[in-house]
Parts: C-alpha cells; sequence; structure tokens
C-alpha cells in the first residue's frame, strides 16, 4: 500500500477506532511538513472514538454521507465502514478526480502500519540531513527502520495464516453442515465442477460421490446425456430463452432469492415408479459480488404429488355432489341425508352451522334445531388452534384432513373421529363441509395395543423396581432391628438416634411408595390428554427402575440433557413408554454384542436432548451390535422383531413410531452393523 501523502486532501467514512488512530497520525508532529488536510470525517453514529478526535483537531464531521460528495478539492475518500446506504452515495463521486479505498479491518491496519512508516521515514531524513552522523548512527537508524518493515511483514503474514486457518476451519463446518443435511444436495464451482455431493443426494439418486465430486457429471443421474443442471444455469448466467430451450415451462426464477431459480419435473428411472423431483439452485458469491459457484437442492415431491392427485378426486367428487344439487334439491337432500358419515355444512368465517345430515342427529345425539347456529368447535375441543387455523386457512376447492379429534355426544361421551373438510360454494356463499367418520374403535385398539407393550415393558422394569425396593426395606430392617435389640437388652436408647432412626425410616418408606406409585402410574391405561411437557421429565423417569438394570448389565450411561428447552405437546406417561423401549433394545442390542464378541466391549448408552430449528430433539445412542439395512427398514413394523423366541414381542419399535407420530413428532435411525445405532426422535416445539 503506498500514497503520494504531500499536499493530500482527504475524507473519512467510519468513525471508528481506526479512524481516531490515523487522525492522531496525521495531525501529529511527524507528518505536518506534508500538508496533509483531512476535510471531513462521516458517520451516521456520532458517538465513535474518531467523531471525537475529529472534534478536538477542530476537523469538520457530519451524519449524512452526501456531505462528503459534496466536498471541492477532494483527493482521496478512505472508506472504513461497511453500509448498504454508501454503494449507492459513493457512485456519484467523479472516479478519475477523486481516489476511492475501500479499507477492512485488515486494510486499516495496513494503512496505519504505511503512515507509520511514512513518519518514520521523515524522521531519520531530517535527522541525517540536520545531523552529522557517523557510520554505525547511519547503520542504527538503518537497522531500526528495517525492523520495522520486519515487524509490519511478520504481522502480514500471522494475519494471512490466521485467515487461511479461518477459511479451513468454515470449509470444515461447510463441509459438515451439507454432509449432516436432510435435504438432498449438491455443490459446483465456477468451472462446473462438483464439490460436495452429500449423502441425502447418495441416498435419492443412488450416486455415491466418490463417484461424483470432481467432475462435472452433475447431469447423470437425471439425464441420458449431458445437459444443464440448475446450477450450471446459475454459474453459467444463462439467459431465460436458453433455460426455456432445456426446461420448457418447468422452470421459473425464484421470488424469494435473487438470480435463484426452481424448477420441478418427472423422472421414470428413479426409483421403482419414478420421481417427481422440485430442484432449487441458488448463487454462490464472492465479497464483491461475483458468482463463484451455486447450491443447488432437490426435493423427493413423489408422495406430495399422490396427495394431492387425491385431494383433485376429493375435489371432484365433492364438485359432483355440488352440481346434482344445483340440478335436483331432492336428489342433493337424499344423498347427503342417506350418506354413511355425518355431514356439517359450516359458514367459512364463524364455523356457525347451518345444516346437517341425518346421521350427524343419529350419530351426535342432538336435534337438528339444537345444532344450527352453534360453533362447529362446540362439539369438539375448543381450544384445538390445529383445526381451527386448518379450516380458515383453506381457499375454494381446498381440501384437508384432520385426524384422530375428539368430539362430544349430547351424553357427554367422548368418541374420536377422523375430520374432512372442503371449501366449496353453497347458496352463493362460501362454505365448509365437514365429513365425520367414527375412529373410536380403532383409537381404543390402538390404545390396547400401546397398553399390551406397556404390561411387557413392565416385565423389564420388575428386576429395577425389586432392586429399587429393596435398598429402602433393607434400611427399615435395620433400623427396626436395632431398636428390638436395644428394647430387649434393656438399654436406653438417646432421643437423638430415635429420631435419626424414625427419620430413615419414613424417608425410605417413602422412597418405596414413590416406586410403587412410578410403576403403577406408569402401567395405568391413561386417557388420552396431551399437555405442555419438558421431554427431560420422562427420560428422566425411565431410571427410576431402569437404573439397576444398566449396573447388573455392566452398562455405562451418559445423560446431555439440555436445560431451559422449549416445551411439547405430548403425554408424560406415553413419552416415557417410548424411552423405556429404546432404552430396553439398547441393553440387549450390548448384550447380544458382549456374547458375539465373547470378550470385554464398552457398553455405552448416551441420552442427549437439544433445541434445533423450532424442533426439540432428542437421541439415545449405543455401542451394540448394530443393525443391517434390511433390518433397520423393518424396525418400525409391528411384531417384527430380531430376539430370539419369547424374548421380544416385535411391538416396542411400532408402538413407539406411532405414539411419536400421534404428537406430529418424527423418528429416525442411524446404524451400522457391528458399530452400534443411534434413534433421532424430533417433536415440535411450542412456546
Amino acid at each position: 500500500m503506498y500514497f503520494d501523502l504531500k499536499g493530500l486532501k482527504l475524507a473519512i467514512i467510519g468513525g471508528g477506532d481506526p479512524c481516531a488512530e490515523i487522525l492522531e497520525l496525521l495531525a501529529g508532529p511527524g507528518l505536518k511538513d506534508l500538508g496533509i488536510q483531512v476535510l471531513m470525517v462521516a458517520d451516521t453514529i456520532q458517538i465513535v472514538r474518531g467523531i471525537a478526535r475529529a472534534g478536538e483537531f477542530n476537523i469538520p464531521t457530519s451524519s449524512d454521507y452526501n456531505a462528503v460528495c459534496e466536498l471541492s478539492g477532494l483527493d482521496l475518500i478512505l472508506k472504513l465502514k461497511n453500509d448498504d446506504l454508501l454503494s449507492c452515495i459513493l457512485e456519484k463521486i467523479n472516479t478519475e478526480r477523486v481516489s476511492i479505498i475501500d479499507l477492512d479491518t485488515y486494510g486499516a491496519m495496513s494503512f496505519i502500519n504505511f503512515l507509520k512508516t511514512e513518519k518514520e521515514k521523515i524522521q531519520i531524513r531530517k535527522r541525517i540531513q540536520t545531523q552529522d552522523l557517523n557510520n554505525e548512527e547511519v547503520a542504527e537508524l538503518f537497522e531500526r527502520f528495517s525492523n520495522r518493515i520486519n515487524t509490519i511483514a511478520e504481522s502480514r503474514i500471522a494475519y494471512l495464516e490466521e485467515e487461511r486457518q479461518d477459511l479451513l476451519k468454515m470449509e470444515k463446518e461447510l463441509n459438515q453442515i451439507i454432509q449432516g443435511s436432510m435435504i438432498p444436495t449438491f455443490i459446483i464451482n465456477n468451472e462446473h465442477i462438483i464439490t460436495h455431493w452429500n449423502g441425502a443426494c447418495e441416498e435419492l439418486t443412488g450416486y455415491p460421490a466418490y463417484e461424483l465430486v470432481g467432475t462435472d457429471r452433475q447431469w447423470a443421474p437425471f439425464r441420458s446425456a449431458k445437459r444443464p443442471t440448475l446450477a450450471d444455469v446459475v454459474v453459467g448466467q444463462l439467459a431465460d430463452e436458453e433455460v426455456q430451450k432445456y426446461y420448457g415451462n418447468a422452470w421459473r426464477k425464484c421470488k424469494i432469492i435473487n438470480e435463484a431459480y426452481e424448477a420441478e419435473e418427472f423422472f421414470p428411472h428413479l426409483g421403482e415408479n419414478g420421481k417427481w423431483i422440485f430442484f432449487t439452485a441458488a448463487p454462490i458469491k464472492s465479497p464483491d459480488g461475483k458468482v463463484i459457484g451455486a447450491i443447488q437442492t432437490l426435493r423427493d415431491r413423489t408422495e406430495d404429488k399422490k396427495a394431492q392427485e387425491e385431494i383433485e378426486l376429493q375435489d371432484q367428487e365433492l364438485s359432483k355432489l355440488h352440481e346434482k344439487y344445483k340440478k335436483s334439491e331432492e336428489k342433493y337432500r337424499s344423498l347427503f341425508n342417506e350418506n354413511p358419515n355425518p355431514i356439517f355444512i359450516i359458514d367459512s368465517q364463524t364455523f356457525e352451522i347451518l345444516d346437517v345430515n341425518h346421521r350427524v342427529q343419529e350419530n351426535y345425539g342432538y336435534s337438528k334445531s339444537e345444532l344450527l347456529g352453534t360453533s362447529f368447535l362446540e362439539i369438539g375441543e375448543k381450544a384445538d388452534d390445529t383445526l381451527k387455523q386448518g379450516m380458515q386457512g383453506l381457499t375454494r376447492g381446498g381440501y384437508i384432513l384432520f385426524t384422530k379429534k375428539r368430539h362430544k355426544r349430547k351424553t357427554g361421551q367422548v368418541f374420536f373421529v377422523n375430520i374432512k373438510v372442503v371449501k366449496v360454494v353453497y347458496s352463493h356463499r362460501d362454505v365448509l363441509i365437514a365429513a365425520t367418520t367414527d375412529i373410536t374403535e380403532s383409537v381404543e385398539k390402538e390404545t390396547q395395543l400401546i397398553q399390551a407393550g406397556k404390561l411387557a415393558t413392565l416385565g423389564t422394569m420388575a428386576a429395577g423396581m425389586a432392586h429399587e425396593i429393596n435398598q429402602p426395606l433393607n434400611v427399615i430392617q435395620i433400623c427396626a432391628d436395632l431398636i428390638q435389640k436395644m428394647v430387649k437388652k434393656g438399654v436406653p436408647i438417646p432421643d437423638d438416634e430415635l429420631v435419626g432412626m424414625a427419620k430413615d425410616i419414613i424417608d425410605n418408606v417413602a422412597r418405596a411408595s414413590g416406586v410403587i406409585k412410578h410403576v403403577r402410574d406408569f402401567a395405568r391405561q391413561s386417557e388420552r390428554d396431551l399437555k405442555k411437557i419438558n421431554i427431560n421429565d420422562p427420560i428422566r423417569d425411565v431410571f427410576k427402575v431402569l437404573g439397576h438394570q444398566l449396573s447388573v448389565h455392566s452398562i455405562e450411561k451418559t445423560l446431555e440433557l439440555s436445560e431451559n428447552l422449549p416445551k411439547i405437546r405430548a403425554e408424560h406417561n406415553r413419552l416415557e413408554q417410548v424411552f423405556i423401549n429404546l432404552v430396553t433394545n439398547a441393553i440387549d442390542a450390548m448384550d447380544e454384542k458382549a456374547l458375539r464378541t465373547k470378550d470385554s466391549v464398552e457398553k455405552m448408552l448416551t441420552i442427549k436432548t437439544f433445541a434445533r430449528n423450532g424442533y426439540v430433539v432428542a437421541t439415545v445412542s449405543d455401542t451394540g451390535v448394530g443393525m443391517s439395512d434390511d433390518i433397520k427398514d423393518k424396525i418400525f413394523e409391528p411384531f417384527f422383531t430380531t430376539k430370539d423366541t419369547g424374548k421380544g414381542t416385535g411391538l416396542g419399535t411400532s408402538i413407539s413410531f406411532g405414539i411419536i407420530k400421534d404428537y406430529a413428532g418424527t423418528i429416525t435411525v442411524d446404524t451400522k452393523e457391528g458399530q452400534g445405532s443411534c434413534f433421532t426422535i424430533r417433536f415440535p416445539a411450542i412456546t
């Protein structure tokens, strides 16, 4: 960095600490002879050190960047601050006459070092000109100046090395983020070469990363011949006509991200019956705005398409029903009343019931006059925001399905229904048609299945329960024996000892009672009552009865439960059953590995909880035998088990899957044969 400083007229944008240090050097005696003039210091924030120093040196200041553009005789602008407003404002400057230098932190440091070097050069020159120096004194001055240059150079090298390490760290973190993402993703550079191809992308396309990374074959999983992907479109900055040539009407520009594209296509060779893939591609830019690569994500929308087709079919059927009504009111009324399911006609704004069929009166026990004019929410749970928001968000012709909703008959009896709702025009107004299906029997069977799995789990808990109860009983026995012996011998018992033994007996009776109550509560068939709970609570309760089991099986336990987790909406009892199933399966897997190897193996159970991206996440990891891909694909199927006959029902993971799904959660497993398994559970966080 070099400037001719003599007679220089400059302005500084950005009044931070670097500005203050530059002003002190320019206003000091060392550079005074150069006649440098600072015409202005500008910053929207006036309470900063540089603005204060400018005031001390009688240098004009301004909070308006435009004031800099109006200065006359200006030679140089030092830009020490990043501000979105500056790009537009500095476009007014005639750069043929005025130089603009944009300095980041390192650039500002370099400029300050340049001023210090110039100051020292002037001092040395003056000393040589005004004093009669011998060779040793000249050599000393040269060495001192040389040392300063070396120090600056070493500082620059250290900074650049630190920058390099930061870049390497960022590259590593980026790679971990991309590889860990559940969204299929790949990245290409500005030469259209693949640099990243994550595991989810491998899973979706069937192409492993090692075959594609380092090549320009990103088209291979989708095309029979080379053709630009959306990422290539972004990097190549192709014209719309070119994109249209390759993608027809299947593409569009992204409305959210500038210079990004979206497309959706069907690929018959992907999967068994083909897949609908939705692509997005966005540019990766350098700090100066140059495109240096592109990132492309893929989403399998096959199931969405199937669901959309089903909804359209339902819409068509409902539309046909509506058309029939317009043609024949009598025929419509007959179809409406004889439909096997209860049907409600509801106002789309107020949810007021406008009409019902005969099945509603039969199933709910209300007369038609009792229901008309009341809110549809009154026959269910009034506080059900999911139902309310879902119906409010429907557009004309839109369709939505709600599952396992509580409804009440006139007698107060609670039963469970699935609700199908469509928004249509009825009597020249927008209404909702809601059809309910009684699923109480299937819910009860599911509850019985969960209860059966819970009772099976109690067998595993028995050993832990016995240990937890034996400990307080032993304390009670010891205290009782001691009191009995002292009474028989006629030895007086001191009051403080008697009080202490009584306290021990009371505490341990309470402890044993607590264990028995916990097991009894766990075994009880509970009502479906979702509440806001902390996921850490059922996890901790698992070890009230299984803690001893871990000790017996020589298993080390690690709990990393984050504090201040958001709440989730679930049931404590049922979640405890989920974690008991996972922990007992982990114990069996680690025992099986020890049995197979016939050697001492590490047995480690690790449970972690944390919040991420609006979800509460729990992971249960073990160092057990792990699973093959074939077994992994079947573990959530009912009655599937890898345990010996009589040792497992095959219901544990299936029941757990159902419970988690009921609470809008997901469960996945990451496993490798011989290296253990990690189950990851996610629930939506609530505020």
